[in-house]
């Protein structure tokens, strides 16, 4: 695994952070914490507007470069000049997690890292549904620094969730309750935790090398993950993986939510996937749950960042992308961090994960991309 070396640059407004990584130029600002990325020509010529804008107008800037787009000096500009327009930054808030009160329900406890979730099933259908979802994670004697109670409240024809005798959010239909509730043990997981970042991505383990995929809704990244596992891979997560600020991806080995239109994909290699009952998600498609079969323990460095792509009738081909495509297709999968952005933590996160070498997975065939991907990590032995 070799990561890329990152050279930090002085800008004139003293608001912005340049960072030179492979042949990008990524630039934070802290009055906005937004990020801006620009490649070869488009990164030689902020730098050259940058040392401009200080001396010069922006019409004297335009004259000197009379061929470029007159919108992107424009921006150009005033990004250098610190005029760039302020967003309304909002991160999603940690959860409140209250206080664990012991009491004398009959509770079932499912541990995951150093957080332990004691569940109260209202009847015996509860259990029978939701039980296997979580069995996995199943323990007799729990063990761990945060403890939360899990009760399920009935509020009309829904159900509330609370979480240590607070309702979470808003009251569910039933058939939502199992793909609902792993959301929220999940998040509160990894907020648990002093996280760096948080990505909608897959991470898997083999040989030593940690693999992250982050990926959009439809591209293919639990199937995958499930066929990964199927091939000797161990299960970080499928849905959300943490990252903390010394660049380790923690375990939140929970349930793959394997979609209707891969039941079929998957049962020759997961026979007893079709006889797993059938919840709803909040989008309102079908899924079944899948236990991970092979699960990692404990915390290690992340080695590769894949981003996979499914598209039908596709040659399989495996591409290094830049630090700018990257950053932008996390943006677009989605990700969290810690409180807000700061230099700092954007430095870590450069450090312990752009800097990562950086692939994208097009496949449109399961056995192709296994191959591919297991070629990759051949070369890190």
């Amino acid at each position: 695994m070799n990561h890329a070396d990152i050279v930090k640059l002085p800008l004139t407004c003293n608001s912005l952070y340049a960072y030179i990584i492979d042949e990008s130029l990524l630039i934070y600002s802290q009055k906005t914490q937004n990020v801006y990325g620009f490649e070869k020509g488009s990164a030689a010529l902020f730098l050259h507007i940058d040392e401009l804008v200080g001396n010069h107008s922006f019409m004297k800037i335009t004259e000197q470069f009379p061929a470029v787009d007159a919108v992107l000096l424009k921006k150009m500009y005033d990004l250098a000049a610190c005029k760039e327009v302020v967003d309304v930054i909002e991160y999603e808030a940690d959860m409140d997690l209250g206080t664990y009160i012991k009491d004398n329900l009959p509770r079932t406890y499912y541990q995951v890292e150093d957080t332990v979730f004691a569940m109260h099933y209202p009847n015996n259908a509860f259990s029978k549904h939701l039980h296997p979802v979580y069995e996995h994670l199943h323990v007799e004697k729990p063990d761990a620094t945060t403890m939360v109670s899990v009760d399920f409240v009935k509020s009309g024809d829904l159900w509330e969730i609370h979480w240590n005798n607070t309702p979470v959010e808003m009251a569910i239909p039933k058939p939502r309750l199992a793909t609902y509730l792993q959301e929220k043990m999940m998040t509160c997981t990894y907020q648990a935790q002093r996280y760096l970042i948080s990505l909608h991505a897959a991470s898997v383990e083999k040989n030593d090398n940690v693999i992250i995929m982050p990926a959009v809704a439809e591209s293919g990244k639990t199937t995958l993950t499930a066929t990964l596992l199927h091939h000797g891979f161990k299960l970080f997560s499928d849905e959300s993986t943490s990252l903390d600020h010394d660049g380790y991806v923690h375990p939140l080995p929970f349930c793959m939510n394997i979609k209707e239109g891969s039941w079929n994909v998957l049962s020759e290699i997961y026979p007893h996937l079709s006889k797993r009952d059938i919840h709803s998600r909040f989008d309102g498609q079908s899924i079944r749950f899948l236990p991970p079969e092979n699960m990692h323990k404990g915390r290690q460095k992340a080695s590769h960042i894949i981003f996979p792509k499914y598209t039908p009738g596709a040659k399989t081909s495996l591409s290094l992308i830049s630090a700018r495509e990257a950053l932008l297709k996390i943006k677009k999968a989605s990700y969290q961090v810690q409180d807000h952005m700061d230099e700092d933590k954007f430095e870590l996160i450069l450090k312990n994960l752009i800097s990562l070498p950086k692939y994208e997975l097009v496949y449109s065939d399961l056995d192709e991309a296994i191959v591919i991907i297991n070629e990759l990590l051949q070369k890190n032995l």
